[in-house]
């Protein structure tokens, strides 16, 4: 007759996930088993990476420098704007478009009051 090779039930599977790290170990076997499974894995982590009490004030900020290049050249920029054109100039009536646009005044408050009507 066959056997059942299986060793996670549903009574035990919380034992297994905390065993294999999917939750925190709750007792010593537990503990002994994920440390079977992990104990030589080296994260690279010197436990300075984190700094608790800026978390819990608020005040943690994490800071990425993004550094622009300053000297390119205006003809390096246009085959890249006429990439975005498929190669050609733009159409008159979009640059009139783009006229209006510009000469359209700033304050258009009572348009938008108008449309909510």
């Amino acid at each position: 007759m066959a056997q059942n090779k299986k060793h996670i039930t549903p009574e035990n599977i919380t034992e297994w996930l905390s065993s294999t790290g999917f939750l925190f170990p709750r007792n010593e076997v537990e503990l002994e088993r994920f440390e079977k499974l992990y104990g030589d894995v080296d994260f690279g982590l010197t436990g300075k990476e984190i700094d608790p009490d800026k978390i819990i004030n608020g005040t943690f900020r994490e800071s990425k420098i993004v550094k622009m290049p300053t000297d390119f050249q205006q003809e390096e920029i246009n085959p890249y704007r006429m990439a975005a054109r498929n190669g050609n100039s733009l159409p008159k009536h979009i640059m009139d478009k783009i006229k209006k646009n510009q000469i359209k005044p700033k304050d258009d408050s009572n348009e938008s009051e108008d449309t909510n009507k």
